[in-house]
């Protein structure tokens, strides 16, 4: 098993922006959190309400198993919590897109001198 990347964009009318934000963060990311094999994460967030994916979301996870089980747990604790997840996602007219990938190449600032990024071993 290999760690993943998923990234998860956000599309939704610009008036409902806020409404999901709060959302994501009050009821679906608490959950995440709890999900075995999360590494770690980061939600983005465009500096234009209007683009054409409002949030995005990157995390890692320990593998692609690892993953598909937390997805389908966290719609099941929320859902234990009374929140169905998907009709409130359809309420608020959220489109999302979900890519999985394997890590290719591990980089980092090295300050404009070359030969500092390092290949994924």
């Amino acid at each position: 098993m290999s760690a993943i990347t998923t990234i998860v964009h956000f599309s939704m009318p610009v008036q409902n922006v806020e409404r999901f934000f709060a959302f994501w963060q009050e009821s679906i990311r608490p959950v995440v959190e709890r999900q075995p094999g999360l590494l770690d994460g980061i939600f983005h967030r465009y500096l234009d309400d209007e683009g054409r994916f409002q949030f995005i979301n990157v995390a890692r996870w320990e593998s692609a198993e690892l993953l598909t089980e937390a997805l389908r747990r966290t719609a099941e604790e929320m859902r234990d919590d009374g929140i169905e997840m998907l009709d409130v996602l359809r309420e608020l007219g959220v489109t999302v897109s979900q890519n999985n990938y394997l890590e290719a190449v591990h980089y980092s600032g090295g300050g404009g001198r070359p030969g500092t990024a390092a290949a994924a071993g």
